[in-house]
């Protein structure tokens, strides 16, 4: 078994109660194969050294290390190059493009520290403490920014149970925070973690031990099957998902699991969506000029169902 240089989270965080707002719930329209993933190339939280980052010159008062748990913000900086273009992400992160992986690394540094700040208290920051943060952190600290005059993303969806995250993944990747064991430190064949995805391989999975709580970006449905009932048949449900362990790791950077795993530990994870920012139509043309103190939006309950619809509209045009 490998052991990574990687440190995991150690941090556990409520799920803040803008959540019960933003719940993705399934509406029984078909669920279909689908691929988002992200446009920025695979980053890497390890070997920064060999990235040329230094840590200490990035942030005041970081040591300089070669690794980071910084993994939700890796997570949410792919997520950031699919509701992206190439210009806001640029202006956004300082990456020249979507190839640049130092530039947008270096981002997910600074923006990692930013999101441990959201927890209020020191010994859960980084610096000094480099214990990790959450997805709904980097959902806040999201919020809270600007890029080229608008919000950078408009809020988030939420999902739980296979029909629902099947469903919010018609619309776009997730950014899911999870319990990683050590099982998993390398995909066996064909890039899955969990074997045939069985009751009898998810114990094992588990029995292997918790190496930490991790944060990576599910990028696709790469096989969706149902049940007789329509429900959504678990096991034979493959999903892919991207890491930030380089893209020697796994699958060209990815990973495969049957979604009965995750929904077998899914007390212990989060499935979240980032939702693109549209300007407001006033006399049919949108609304600019948006200045970061706007980004705090008032969002009413029907936000969620509303941004999915709006995002569709545009997909489809």
């Amino acid at each position: 078994m490998q052991v990574r240089q990687t440190l995991f989270g150690r941090v556990a965080r409520p799920e803040p109660r803008r959540s019960l707002d933003r719940m993705h719930f399934y509406k029984g329209t078909a669920l279909r194969v689908v691929d988002w993933e992200p446009n920025v190339a695979v980053l890497d939280q390890e070997d920064l050294f060999a990235q040329g980052i230094d840590t200490s010159v990035l942030v005041a008062g970081a040591p300089r290390v070669n690794a980071l748990g910084s993994c939700t913000a890796n997570a949410g900086t792919e997520g950031l190059s699919q509701v992206l273009d190439l210009s806001d992400f640029c202006a956004l992160t300082g990456a020249t493009s979507f190839a640049d992986t130092v530039g947008a690394e270096k981002f997910a540094i600074r923006f990692y520290h930013a999101c441990t700040d959201q927890t209020g208290n020191t010994t859960t920051e980084w610096p000094p403490t480099d214990c990790g943060s959450c997805g709904a952190d980097v959902v806040t600290e999201l919020e809270g920014m600007s890029v080229n005059g608008h919000p950078v993303i408009a809020g988030d969806l939420v999902a739980n149970g296979p029909d629902n995250i099947v469903s919010l993944m018609q619309s776009g990747g997730l950014i899911v925070g999870q319990e990683w064991f050590n099982a998993w430190m390398e995909p066996g064949p064909g890039g899955f973690i969990d074997g045939d995805g069985t009751t009898s391989a998810i114990q094992a999975c588990i029995s292997s031990g918790v190496a930490g709580g991790h944060e990576t970006y599910w990028s696709a449905i790469e096989k969706v099957m149902l049940l007789p009932n329509g429900s959504v048949d678990t096991v034979n449900t493959i999903i892919r998902a991207r890491n930030s362990w380089t893209k020697s790791w796994g699958d060209n950077g990815s990973y495969r699991f049957h979604l009965s795993t995750f929904i077998a530990i899914s007390n212990y994870c989060d499935f979240r969506q980032f939702q693109p920012f549209i300007p407001p139509v006033v006399n049919g043309q949108p609304l600019t000029g948006w200045a970061k103190a706007t980004t705090t939006l008032q969002m009413p309950a029907t936000f969620g169902e509303t941004m999915v619809a709006q995002k569709k509209q545009l997909v489809s045009v």
